[in-house]
């Protein structure tokens, strides 16, 4: 696989780049401070700012190994980060990944977060060298498995008590994507 980083992509709307110190703000107010937000998540809705300062740190940290991948999502016009999505090596022999994502409440429903998921799909074949991207979704969050679709996701099936969200354990819906299935 050919590991270079988080580089920045872009979509007909969307900027995806690295976080900076400057978005705890913007990020606290976003999303991380959502209870909505992180109920299906691993990661409990932050109480102050200083927790997503402290996550940002993380992360700016991270950027230094060339196989992880954590991206703001802004608009063209305003670099105000909105969400985050993430694409992470699952099996590094297998060729296989798998990524999350985060989007404010006000953008549920406009297509930006499969638009960025494109885009990462598309950078983990054509530059990383993926052959196969998966990940599930909480049964009761239908709307993630509904970006997974638009971005040409495949349902596998059914995952008993997958993984432990702030809503205990969760079943959930497998999705995947190979590389020779994935349309741009």
């Amino acid at each position: 696989m050919n590991h270079v980083g988080t580089v920045t992509l872009t979509t007909d709307r969307l900027i995806l780049r690295r976080f900076t110190v400057d978005d705890a703000e913007a990020v606290y107010n976003n999303w991380t401070s959502d209870s909505e937000i992180s109920m299906y998540m691993r990661w409990q809705h932050h109480k102050n700012i200083g927790e997503t300062e402290e996550k940002i740190n993380d992360w700016l940290t991270r950027y230094a190994n060339k196989n992880f991948y954590q991206w703001a999502v802004t608009f063209k016009d305003n670099d105000e980060p909105i969400g985050a999505i993430g694409l992470f090596v699952v099996n590094e022999s297998d060729m296989c990944g798998d990524f999350a994502y985060n989007i404010s409440k006000k953008y549920w429903g406009r297509g930006v977060t499969s638009e960025a998921f494109k885009e990462v799909l598309k950078f983990g074949f054509e530059v990383v060298g993926f052959n196969r991207i998966e990940s599930y979704h909480s049964i009761n969050n239908p709307a993630s498995g509904k970006v997974m679709q638009k971005a040409g996701m495949t349902l596998e099936g059914l995952a008993r008590q997958k993984y432990k969200s702030n809503a205990g354990f969760e079943d959930s819906c497998m999705y995947s994507i190979l590389k020779e299935d994935f349309k741009y």
